[in-house]
């Protein structure tokens, strides 16, 4: 049979070159969600490739998830007819009025707020880290910059203020206009760009709520001081967590970065919040049909330090080798799962609803039961998804075949470590009823076989069944 990995990958893909093939490649070289990124995405385009994700999935060809990834709240300079040139040791001025803008190095930036927001000698970032320049004098109409090295600055340009608590919404028209996109079209998955602040988080709560969509996952992405500085609060109302390093590395000193990190997946593993790890893991797979060892390393890493996901961007949305890239993160994330073992009893989680506490004694039991028994895999039955999450999240050293009888519930579980989620029509009358069904199909579909012992978790409370439970079964 073959391996199956425990971490879960994200790929990224394009609206303009994607299609069905490779919808399914990348499903056979390990891919478990798909990814839209509404920085660039057009709504007709990817409704488009949505149907064509459903069709395969209720085809059986595939069971891919979708996340629908917002471009959020951002900060920009404005449109210029030639770059302007800026040299390390030059003065120019930022302005908030367009209109004001009379020598070849002024720029315009969007943020109405800048004026009052920004002091003497802090840091504005231009250009996603391009340049940097320090501020020298604020007057009632703009901000006199020192550039700390050259550069060209083009027109929309990003601008960071690290440090600022920053007067944006959480939410923009346009993100509002995405999220209900999303809605409409059953995506399973919202990654919300530049969270600041855990009231970020409520609001898009709020927004799914109104339109009956609160099975969507919230994952918020943590890419600025200001997030780090709120990352509890942040991750205890979030689903889960995407460590951005990209932008995150523009805002922070990147010498930082790993330690970061690193404190961001500790926090997600305190609460139980699932973690995707995001950013150039393959980067150099965009032109190369083979990653650097550093790149191998990362990956590596990663999956030691108990990711959920990893995730590919250009990779597999504009590169030369995207099938490749996401075999090659298969391939390592094999190679690392060889050399976990995961103490579940060492692992003392907080989860943040009321009925958790029954859900941790199940899971941390049946855990420990499959790993002193040396079990093969682990069946669980569950409604809500809940068990499931809870399971995941004490990072169990075996694969969990998990069975439901709600699509959207079977869609929320792709995301979450070691899960592999199944739709099973309605449950039986008794348990052993729904045992015999969901083992008959995973032999016959060759994910389990004769002489194989197998950890059965149920909680499902209907008809005569006496839940919760955990046994083991020898096929």
């Amino acid at each position: 049979m073959k391996s199956i990995k425990r971490t879960k990958i994200i790929a990224t893909v394009s609206d303009i070159n994607c299609n069905e093939e490779k919808l399914i490649d990348l499903y056979n070289a390990g891919t478990n969600i798909i990814r839209f990124n509404f920085s660039h995405a057009q709504q007709d385009a990817v409704a488009k490739l949505l149907e064509i994700i459903k069709d395969l999935n209720d085809s059986g060809k595939t069971n891919l998830s979708t996340l629908l990834d917002t471009k959020g709240p951002e900060i920009r300079t404005g449109n210029v007819q030639e770059k302007v040139i800026v040299k390390k040791g030059d003065h120019f001025k930022i302005f908030v009025d367009e209109s004001l803008l009379v020598e070849p190095q002024d720029i315009f930036c969007d943020y109405n707020y800048l004026l009052e927001d920004v002091k003497k000698d802090q840091i504005i970032i231009i250009d996603s880290g391009l340049l940097k320049a320090k501020v020298i004098k604020v007057t009632p109409t703009y901000v006199v910059v020192e550039a700390l090295n050259d550069h060209s600055i083009g027109s929309r340009r990003h601008v960071n203020l690290p440090g600022v608590n920053l007067k944006l919404p959480g939410i923009t028209d346009k993100d509002e206009s995405d999220i209900l996109f999303a809605i409409e079209h059953n995506i399973d998955l919202i990654a919300a760009s530049f969270i600041r602040h855990q009231t970020n988080v409520i609001e898009i709560k709020s927004l799914l709520k109104q339109h009956n969509a609160e099975h969507i996952q919230i994952i918020s992405k943590i890419e600025n001081q200001e997030a780090l500085a709120n990352l509890e609060g942040i991750v205890k109302e979030s689903d889960g967590i995407m460590v951005a390093r990209g932008d995150l590395g523009v805002e922070i000193e990147i010498s930082t970065l790993p330690y970061h990190q690193k404190v961001i997946m500790d926090t997600c593993f305190t609460y139980g919040k699932t973690i995707i790890v995001a950013t150039e893991l393959l980067k150099s797979m965009v032109e190369s049909p083979f990653p650097t060892r550093a790149e191998v390393s990362d990956v590596y890493n990663s999956v030691i330090l108990r990711t959920d996901c990893t995730m590919l961007s250009d990779e597999t949305a504009v590169g030369k080798f995207p099938i490749q890239s996401c075999q090659m993160m298969t391939d390592v994330i094999l190679e690392a799962e060889q050399h976990t073992n995961n103490k579940h009893k060492d692992f003392e989680i907080t989860f943040t609803t009321d009925y958790a506490l029954d859900k941790k004694m199940i899971a941390k039991n049946a855990l420990f039961v499959a790993d002193q028994v040396k079990a093969d895999y682990i069946l669980l039955f569950t409604n809500s998804g809940f068990l499931a999450r809870v399971v995941s999240a004490y990072k169990p050293n075996h694969t969990v075949f998990a069975f439901t009888k709600d699509l959207k519930v079977l869609r929320s579980m792709n995301f979450l470590f070691a899960i592999y989620p199944f739709l099973i029509e309605s449950w039986g009358k008794y348990p052993i009823e729904d045992e015999k069904k969901a083992l008959a199909y995973l032999e016959s579909n060759g994910f389990v076989k004769k002489g194989q012992k197998i950890i059965v978790i149920n909680d499902v409370v209907e008809g005569n069944a006496v839940s919760p439970y955990v046994k083991v079964i020898n096929l």
